[in-house]
């Protein structure tokens, strides 16, 4: 019975250790303010896949405040990598708002949230509503099929506090010219204001060289 018990409770114990929210690696903001977490987590490679996706949090850190929480963007078992490992978040300069990027094995997802209320008093961080990029780059190729799938949204840089710069796309098909090549890689930058994070405005869309893919 006592080694029942020891084992009952170990396994309690580690139960409750995966439901506690772990930190993802170089997710604070700009001194330190706010920080990135999931709810819960796989603690190593060996541990099997989880049907219990977890939620995102952004945090004040001084009070531990949620301020926002949020579905796991990517498909949690594509690898065995603890999740942590395949979520990299982008603070602004000032810490006002943070790029998520999220990777799986053949795909990578972009979320983008701004902070309301103040440093002192946050109240939360709201989603940026990111333009629709497919039809953008479909109606940029000339004799445009279709797209491959395996599309990918990378994280460029934040060239101003309300200005965000990324990549989106992938492999497409055309209707060649003669005995032309049909396949293009069809992935574009994107410089985009949030200011109005419910509209945000495209204000530049740039073919990504072929070598920097």
């Amino acid at each position: 019975m006592k080694a029942f018990v020891v084992i009952v409770f170990t396994a309690f114990a580690a139960c409750s250790s995966a439901a506690e929210p772990v930190p993802i690696p170089n997710a604070a903001s700009p001194n330190s303010t706010f920080t990135v977490r999931l709810t819960h987590d796989r603690a190593k490679e060996t541990d099997p896949p989880s049907d219990s996706v977890p939620d995102v949090q952004i945090v004040a850190t001084a009070s531990n405040k949620v301020l926002v929480t949020f579905p796991y963007a990517a498909d949690p078992n594509s690898d065995l990598q603890p999740l942590r490992t395949n979520i990299r978040a982008h603070w602004n300069a000032d810490g006002t708002a943070v790029a998520l990027t999220f990777s799986e094995r053949f795909y990578t997802h972009l979320l983008v949230y701004r902070l309301q209320g103040t440093f002192a008093a946050p109240e939360s961080f709201v989603a940026v509503t990111l333009p629709d990029t497919a039809p953008v780059i479909k109606a940029m190729i000339p004799r445009f099929k279709e797209f491959r799938s395996r599309w990918h949204s990378h994280f460029q840089g934040w060239p101003g506090r309300n200005t965000i710069q990324f990549s989106a796309g992938t492999g497409a098909l055309i209707t060649p010219l003669a005995d032309g090549d049909p396949n293009i890689m069809a992935v574009y930058s994107f410089t985009v204001d949030i200011t109005d994070p419910k509209t945000p405005i495209i204000k530049r869309v740039e073919r990504v060289n072929e070598d920097d893919y």
